[in-house]
């Protein structure tokens, strides 16, 4: 299991006149997920003002934005634009110039694909397609097709499919439903859960994490996890790709490999008993 920490991110804030147009050059950016971590892409925070703008950004690998709060607009001359707002997902078509714009204060999530053979960009259905790219909504019923006991999976198309999740206590098994629909990595965005997961050589002997927002899980393919829903609103953005896609390619990887500032395990106690506060406000 490896475990990302919004207070433990690398964070920097971009200036634009130093860096290309392939890259997102406004806001102030707290990188996540690294490279290093070895899923393939990278995933950052990006908390934008109201006002700013990028005059052009062009996308050269697939890669997706979740807004959790506030919207965007995006527009390219002749190409038309169109808006983003919170709980929608988009995925910048490659090689089109665009303006980015915050229309009021957002927090995004941005997802990019590393390599050159990166998989594309898979939107929850109904999803909208225009020049500029696709701008999905969030799906509440995304995860009905999954089974609480995992075995009666959703096709698993290749590519990277993200998604909101809310998570209740009618839901079954979480965690495998997630893993059920290939679940890559999760982070929450709102409300509290309680990550436990164990090894198959040793099933009494429980770790555990406290999952908050700004916390990010990557579960291990030969691990057994289980996630207790603390505050009821629980939301996650998960990634998701075919079921086991990664396969064992985190073996032999050292656990602290690129940390760079960031938590790479964690191990520490929680306790079972649910949360009696109102809910976070995170999202």
């Amino acid at each position: 299991m490896q475990i990302f920490t919004q207070f433990e991110a690398q964070m920097r804030a971009v200036h634009s006149g130093h860096h290309p147009v392939t890259g997102l050059t406004i806001g102030f950016q707290s990188r996540l997920l690294s490279a290093a971590a070895g899923l393939g892409e990278t995933c950052d925070y990006v908390f934008l003002r109201a006002g700013e703008v990028q005059p052009e950004f062009v996308a050269q690998r697939p890669e997706w934005w979740a807004c959790l709060r506030g919207g965007l607009r995006m527009s390219a001359p002749g190409r038309g634009s169109l808006l983003a707002g919170g709980g929608e997902l988009f995925a910048p078509a490659t090689g089109v110039p665009i303006q980015v714009r915050a229309t009021v204060d957002t927090i995004l999530v941005r997802t990019v694909a590393q390599g050159a053979a990166a998989a594309q960009v898979l939107l929850p259905g109904g999803a909208h397609r225009c020049t500029l790219g696709e701008v999905g909504a969030d799906d509440p019923e995304a995860m009905t097709g999954a089974s609480p006991g995992g075995v009666a999976a959703l096709p698993s198309p290749s590519g990277m499919r993200p998604g909101f999740v809310q998570l209740d206590d009618a839901g079954g098994d979480w965690a495998q439903r997630l893993r059920a629909h290939g679940l890559r990595w999760a982070l929450c965005y709102r409300g509290a859960a309680g990550l436990y997961w164990h090894q198959p050589e040793a099933p009494a002997a429980d770790e555990a994490a406290f999952l908050q927002p700004g916390a990010l899980y990557v579960p291990d393919a030969n691990e057994t996890c289980r996630l207790d829903v603390l505050i009821p609103g629980t939301a996650l953005l998960c990634c998701f790709g075919p079921p086991d896609e990664r396969g064992n390619e985190n073996e032999g990887r050292n656990e602290n490999e690129g940390r760079n500032g960031q938590a790479a395990r964690c191990a520490g106690l929680l306790g079972r008993e649910r949360a009696s506060k109102p809910p976070l406000m995170a999202a």
